[in-house]
């Protein structure tokens, strides 16, 4: 049966590495009777790859607000594409990491419309799902935002953040009773759910279990994805990042410049010493309530034996803003910027002077060309008295 996969994250599991492989092995995928369409619209601040994106119904106009009249249009084009492309592969494939969070939220309807789009157009629908650890999940979600300046989250510290967003978002973190929504529109055969650890996956790399999870193996027609340099900030430097995002009105090339300095220290892992941004009672505490749920998951949805996480805790102390590192990583942080800023200056106006120096000669050349050609045109006008003058100077 024509089989489409919808890969739903959760987010801040490789999701961009795994859309990464499928959009650079597209010919190898056609080849083998599946297909990663290329995304038909694009999308503020979203990347292209992402060509489940028009199940989320949400258009962005750049002057601000929602496009709901596009929104309707993209979803429909959307599932006229699916169609499309059963007609000639027998597997489509869709990801877009934020399904998960807006099925919860925006979008309750999405899994049920697009259930019944599947069965008008007569083909079955497989959910694939990778997921971590609540706790990490969660503060991944909060580092994120605090990286990209994005929304009122980015400036919010860890302990902000948990006390605020954490009951509005608890839907996304209650895997067992998401999961089992899901399972009851698609079937729980036709969910396909994964740990995000290393240690789970396919050859230790989350593109070879994504590609087991689809039915294909990872043979050497494909070519293998580079390692994504996506660093995640240092807790250190994530907070200079989220005291910066205070300044108003930074553009995106201020935020991705800035942010790159600080991934730049966050490289040197070595000088911050171990600890957490929850302490060991606030990390037992923040995962009681969804322990039961995951033993569920584990018990119904993986059916392997092991429990779906780690329970290990890390026995180090909480992170502290007065930590004895972190003068010298602001310190390092602004010395840097310094210096990059700097360095660029004196290049452009080691630049500027080539440039007016080009300038100059050009202006010398022009005018000696202008002189060479009045001249010329003299002597076009008075072509007898040119040819007296040089008869007679010849004498």
């Amino acid at each position: 049966m024509k089989t489409l996969y919808l890969h739903i994250g959760t987010p801040k599991t490789a999701t961009s590495s795994i859309q990464k492989f499928l959009a650079q092995n597209r010919e190898v995928l056609e080849s083998k009777g599946y297909v990663f369409p290329k995304s038909l619209h694009r999308y503020l601040n979203v990347n292209s790859r992402r060509n489940g994106h028009f199940l989320v119904r949400k258009v962005e106009k750049a002057e601000g607000g929602r496009d709901h009249e596009l929104e309707k249009q993209y979803l429909q084009e959307g599932y006229d594409l699916i169609a499309k492309e059963f007609q000639t592969y027998d597997h489509v494939i869709l990801s877009d990491e934020s399904v998960w969070f807006a099925s919860s939220y925006s979008c309750k309807d999405l899994f049920t419309d697009l259930k019944k789009q599947a069965d008008d157009n007569h083909y079955q629908v497989k959910i694939i799902v990778y997921l971590r650890r609540q706790d990490t999940f969660f503060l991944s979600r909060w580092n994120q935002a605090v990286k990209q300046n994005v929304g009122y989250s980015s400036v919010l510290s860890c302990d902000e953040y948990i006390r605020k967003t954490l009951k509005k978002d608890g839907k996304i973190l209650n895997y067992a009773h998401k999961l089992d929504q899901i399972a009851d529109i698609f079937g729980a055969d036709n969910l396909i759910v994964r740990r995000f650890e290393p240690t789970s996956w396919v050859d230790g790399s989350i593109i070879h279990d994504f590609m087991e999870a689809i039915g294909i193996p990872v043979t050497e027609s494909f070519m293998e994805l580079e390692e994504d340099a996506n660093l995640r900030l240092g807790k250190n430097e994530t907070e200079i990042k989220r005291i910066v995002n205070t300044v108003p009105n930074l553009s995106r090339e201020e935020v991705a410049y800035l942010g790159q300095a600080l991934k730049t220290l966050s490289a040197d892992g070595t000088k911050e010493k171990p600890s957490e941004m929850l302490s060991v009672e606030e990390l037992e505490e923040f995962l009681a309530p969804y322990e039961a749920g995951n033993t569920y998951v584990a018990e119904t949805y993986l059916k392997d034996g092991k429990p779906l996480f780690s329970q290990q805790i890390k026995n180090v102390p909480k992170w502290d803003v007065d930590n004895p590192q972190m003068l010298p990583d602001v310190i390092a942080f602004f010395s840097s910027v310094s210096i990059d800023l700097y360095r660029r200056s004196a290049e452009q106006e080691t630049e500027i002077r080539k440039l007016q120096k080009e300038t100059e000669r050009l202006r010398y050349e022009n005018e000696r060309l202008r002189n060479r050609f009045m001249q010329f045109m003299w002597k076009v006008k008075h072509p007898f008295r040119t040819l007296w003058n040089r008869v007679f100077k010849r004498k």
